[in-house]
């Protein structure tokens, strides 16, 4: 896997902030819509942005990689008998108490995670279903208690455990830090100055929000409770909406009014 920072071009003391407008920047210039867009490093920029757009699976990672570097150079067979001796078999799934654990990977899409899903699978002959609750999030872990393997030499322990680990795919049309979810809004400057009411898009589907009278270009709007939802609650994160202004073209009766009344204006 290459490193999500050096796929955005960022380093590991950039903030959020920094990575999301990488991100920005990066998706724009690979989207595959594009003349000259290319797909595969467009996901590639979209999967670094998975780990690093949000807080906690950057946290993961960066601790993932800290564990990564100390075993570099070691043998890491005689290094997991060390730990497993020390430990009891905590680092490597092994424990002298119950079976070995089975990691699984298991995708959802956007809108699974969003909303909530339920999922089936079989595993060893038995047929498992579970059920998520909205707002699931890369990296997050379920633990299934004695689904895992037996125990190799005593069959009277318990099996170990199954963990599911949750990935989301990538929605490109939006963009999750934390729980809000952020969008950009092109509309001409002078509503965006003289206040107006604008209908944006959303996962849960389309809203009505209001932009105040003298807003100003870049500006960003934030709607509680219209963002990402947080698992395990029925509150969400906020819908943020950044005003990008557009610049029509006038016509000299345009030009001569509002020279007119420019004077006006408050510096």
């Amino acid at each position: 896997m290459m490193d999500p920072y050096s796929v955005l071009g960022v380093d590991k003391k950039s903030s959020q902030d920094d990575i999301k407008k990488a991100y920005r920047k990066l998706a724009k210039e690979y989207h595959p819509d594009k003349n000259d867009g290319n797909d595969e490093r467009f996901k590639e920029v979209a999967s670094a942005y998975e780990i690093l757009g949000d807080s906690n699976s950057r946290n993961q990672y960066d601790n993932q990689s800290q564990y990564q570097d100390f075993f570099k150079g070691n043998d890491r067979h005689n290094m997991s008998d060390i730990f497993d001796q020390m430990f009891g078999g905590a680092f490597s799934g092994r424990s002298n108490s119950k079976g070995t654990d089975i990691l699984m990977d298991m995708q959802v899409s956007f809108n699974e995670a969003y909303y909530g899903c339920s999922k089936e699978f079989s595993l060893n002959g038995d047929k498992i279903k579970m059920n998520f609750k909205p707002g699931l999030k890369s990296g997050q872990r379920f633990k299934l208690r004695e689904r895992g393997q037996p125990h190799q030499f005593n069959s009277n322990l318990p099996n170990g455990d199954l963990i599911i680990k949750v990935h989301v795919l990538h929605d490109a049309q939006w963009i999750i830090q934390d729980n809000d979810i952020w969008i950009e809004v092109s509309m001409p400057w002078f509503d965006i100055m003289l206040g107006t009411k604008i209908q944006v898009n959303t996962p849960a589907g389309q809203i009505f929000i209001n932009v105040p009278r003298n807003s100003y270009p870049d500006k960003t709007l934030r709607i509680k409770d219209r963002g990402y939802p947080i698992y395990g609650s029925e509150r969400k994160g906020a819908l943020l909406c950044k005003l990008k202004a557009t610049y029509p073209d006038l016509n000299e009766e345009s030009f001569e009014y509002i020279d007119k009344v420019k004077n006006n204006f408050k510096q």
